[in-house]
């Protein structure tokens, strides 16, 4: 049974990433060669994604030479803005592990392995708002921006970024 666009949308974002199941992934593929618009919002959701992953891994020094056109925009984005923005996530998720990690009562002493698991939470769920923030600018479809939002409140409860996501929904 094919799926609708909802149900695609609901996972275009597991599947941008290689996260669904052969059979799953294999019905997104055939939804997404017949259907225009759910193929412009993956392609809008793997430009974000990749924008984003630059702006974490390289930095600010790598900001000046990104160009990513939007359709139907002016290509008049102040990167510097959107670098700030990743800067920020990635220092307030350290702080807030760090800060989380020296203030924890005594009783349970953390492991590593727990503290680089909410690291790791941090940084995906950071990663994510940020691609949905850019998504938002590229597409009109304010639901499936939500349902991204919520997505990061499900999956990453006690982050910085799913706070964020609460206040833009």
């Amino acid at each position: 049974m094919e799926k609708t666009c909802e149900e695609i949308r609901e996972i275009l974002v597991d599947y941008a990433d290689g996260r669904l199941s052969q059979s799953d992934s294999n019905k997104v593929a055939e939804h997404l060669g017949k259907c225009k618009n759910c193929r412009r919002i993956l392609d809008a959701l793997q430009r974000s994604l990749e924008l984003s992953e630059v702006v974490w891994e390289d930095g600010l020094a790598e900001i000046n030479k990104i160009r990513a056109p939007t359709p139907g925009k002016a290509p008049k984005i102040r990167w510097s803005r959107y670098a700030a923005v990743a800067a920020s996530i990635l220092l307030v998720a350290t702080a807030s592990v760090l800060w989380r990690a020296l203030t924890r009562p005594a009783k349970k002493e953390t492991s590593f392995a727990e503290i680089e698991r909410y690291v790791a939470d941090s940084a995906s769920a950071a990663r994510l708002l940020a691609a949905t923030d850019l998504l938002a600018k590229c597409t009109d479809d304010e639901a499936f921006v939500k349902q991204q939002y919520r997505h990061i409140i499900e999956v990453y409860p006690n982050t910085t970024a799913a706070a964020k996501a609460k206040s833009r929904i």
